[in-house]
C-alpha cells in the first residue's frame, strides 16, 4: 500500500446504528416459511392474522439478530480474540470445508435411505 487517502472514511462497526440497521434489515428479509404461513392463513380467509404472525417473526428475527450482534460485540475484546486472530486468513477454507462436511453427510444420509 502507497498510504494515499482515497477520500472517505470507513466509519466504525462499533457504532450502535450500524447493529441496529443489521437487526431491522435481517428482520425484513423474506423467509420461505414466512410466505408459507401466509398464503395457509389466506387459504383459509384469516389473512390479517396471517400478516401478524408474519410480523412478528420478522420482529423476533429482528432483535435475535440485534441480540447477537451485541454478544459479538461486546465479547470482542477477549484475550481469546487475539489467540484466533491468526487464523484469519484460514477462515474461508475453514468454512467451505465446513459446508463440504456438512453437505456429505446430508448426501451420505440421503442414499442410505434410498438403499
Amino acid at each position: 500500500m502507497d498510504g494515499r487517502s482515497h477520500g472517505h472514511g470507513h466509519g466504525s462497526w462499533g457504532r450502535r446504528g450500524g447493529v441496529v440497521a443489521l437487526g431491522v434489515a435481517g428482520g425484513l428479509v423474506p423467509s420461505p416459511s414466512a410466505l408459507v404461513v401466509l398464503l395457509g392463513a389466506m387459504a383459509l380467509g384469516r389473512t390479517a392474522f396471517g400478516v401478524l404472525i408474519v410480523l412478528c417473526y420478522g420482529i423476533g428475527m429482528a432483535l435475535t439478530l440485534l441480540a447477537a450482534a451485541l454478544a459479538l460485540r461486546s465479547l470482542r475484546d477477549l484475550t481469546l480474540t487475539g489467540r484466533l486472530h491468526r487464523l484469519r486468513p484460514y477462515t474461508a477454507t475453514m468454512t467451505a470445508a465446513l459446508v463440504l462436511l456438512v453437505g456429505t453427510g446430508v448426501t451420505v444420509r440421503a442414499v442410505a435411505a434410498l438403499v
